[in-house]
């Protein structure tokens, strides 16, 4: 890129900075809450009316509530960073969620006090534990799942983006998003609920049938959501293209992305 004045390669920095800690913070939240299931419908429609299943409610994990957020920011991380910031993120979220897992453990091991004489000691460890523990083969799938997912989401927006010139930015970033949430569902599902109790012998495994039953309508909501988040995907580019001066950010957008076609 060629000289950019002191104030831009600040702002760059800061950009940068910020996007790092609102992709970790959201996918570390997410995670955390993920012990939590919640039942809703989308506007009414639920997996019996889609003809998915026979249930009237989707179940999801409140760490959707987050989540979607991290598909938006690694999109624009993406735009105007590129793939290598993109897995170096990728890889310092898993390495830090992996770290905190740790902590985590250790904190519900600890016994707890509670100071209301209407609430026992016991069950302010057992509301604890079950707020914040999960087992290790769901943390372990959620890990493995969101790192190939997000890969392909950046090779499928890199390749999006090439293609259209640039030009289409909700094709690139919902086309991308789309693409890998479904490997991310399957593959989270598969792992921790097939594969890992029957390498290991822990838990009842399920069968590929209802494996595949359950990820398939935990995708139609992520992909709800997806579609959903569109607005907030161009409100936050163009509060990036605002602070950093459209010249800037286009700039920054060809460094990140050097062949896209003229």
């Amino acid at each position: 890129m060629a000289h950019q004045p002191p104030a831009s390669s600040r702002k760059r920095e800061v950009l940068l900075v910020l996007l790092c800690s609102l992709f970790m913070g959201f996918f570390v939240t997410a995670e955390l809450l993920g012990a939590k299931l919640w039942r809703f419908t989308l506007f009414g429609l639920s997996p019996a009316t889609l003809g998915l299943s026979d249930s009237v409610e989707f179940v999801a994990t409140t760490g959707i509530l987050a989540f979607p957020l991290t598909f938006v920011l690694t999109d624009v991380i993406n735009e105007y960073f590129g793939r290598r910031v993109v897995r170096l993120f990728t890889l310092s979220a898993v390495a830090v969620n992996l770290i905190l897992q740790v902590v985590v453990q250790a904190a519900i091991r600890v016994p707890a006090i509670s100071f209301d004489p209407e609430v026992s000691d016991a069950a302010v460890q057992g509301a604890y534990a079950l707020a914040l523990g999960q087992s290790w083969a769901i943390v372990a799938a959620s890990l493995v799942a969101f790192l190939l997912g997000q890969m392909l989401d950046a090779h499928v927006f890199t390749f999006l983006r090439r293609r259209t010139g640039g030009k289409m930015l909700w094709l690139r970033s919902q086309g991308s998003t789309v693409v890998s949430q479904l490997v991310d569902t399957f593959v989270v599902i598969g792992l921790a609920f097939v594969v890992i109790p029957m390498a290991t012998g822990i838990g009842a495994p399920w069968d590929w049938s209802q494996a595949f039953g359950v990820s398939l309508t935990n995708y139609v909501y992520k992909f709800v959501i997806a579609v959903a988040s569109t607005p907030v995907l161009y409100l936050v580019h163009g509060l990036v293209t605002g602070w950093l001066g459209k010249e800037y950010a286009e700039a920054l957008a060809h460094e990140a992305h050097p062949s896209d076609p003229n």
